[in-house]
């Protein structure tokens, strides 16, 4: 909870500092639901399992009705539980039962294209570009090794708008991307996931 409060914090400092005026109806917030599968092989290693604990929010402004810029943020949680077995760890050989957790928090400059802004379906493409903060925990039943990490983060995307309400100000927002996130630690490398989203995007006033 802490870090999501310090990425919220730091998304609206970034958009105070901008300048953007949300009174124009060009800034927009879309907040997205998230589920997220391991892409890499390393990841696949570490975690094989999707989540399906995940969201993220996006704060764009409308350059015009095509191109938007912006800052995006979101969370990530994957997690599984292996059966008790002999694990090589540094203190040796251990019997136990074996949970690893990783938790992902891309803060990104954000751009998207919105291909037909006319229409009643809209395809977009997007790519965002920035930093990632890794949670990551090992347990050995009540043995725990856990760190934090920050790195760097890459996000193309690409989905669809879906106008509603009198005004078609608001959209349904449906897409997919993939998460670039290079790591290595500890054994561990590249936290690499291929999500699909779903939410809500609606103008400030």
């Amino acid at each position: 909870m802490k870090n999501i409060k310090t990425i919220c914090f730091i998304m609206l400092c970034a958009l105070s500092i901008a300048g953007m005026d949300a009174n124009a109806q060009r800034l927009k917030l879309n907040i997205n639901y998230s589920t997220a599968m391991p892409a890499s092989s390393g990841f696949k290693e570490y975690i094989s399992k999707g989540s399906l604990r995940g969201w993220n929010a996006n704060l764009l402004y409308d350059i015009n009705d095509q191109v938007s810029v912006g800052l995006g943020v979101g969370s990530q949680s994957f997690y599984e539980r292996l059966p008790r077995g002999l694990y090589k760890t540094d203190q040796g050989d251990m019997s136990a039962v074996l949970t690893n957790t990783v938790q992902v928090m891309p803060i990104l400059l954000q751009g998207q294209f919105n291909l037909l802004p006319e229409a009643r379906i809209q395809p977009y493409v997007g790519v965002g570009v920035g930093g990632n903060l890794v949670q990551y925990s090992q347990y050995f039943g009540q043995f725990s090794n856990s760190s934090t990490k920050f790195g760097f983060a890459a996000r193309p995307e690409a989905g669809v708008y879906i106008p509603v309400g009198r005004t078609r100000e608001s959209s349904i927002v449906i897409g997919g991307a993939y998460n670039y996130l290079p790591f290595k630690q500890e054994g561990l490398s590249n936290f690499n996931n291929l999500g699909l989203h779903a939410g809500f995007k609606f103008p400030l006033r």
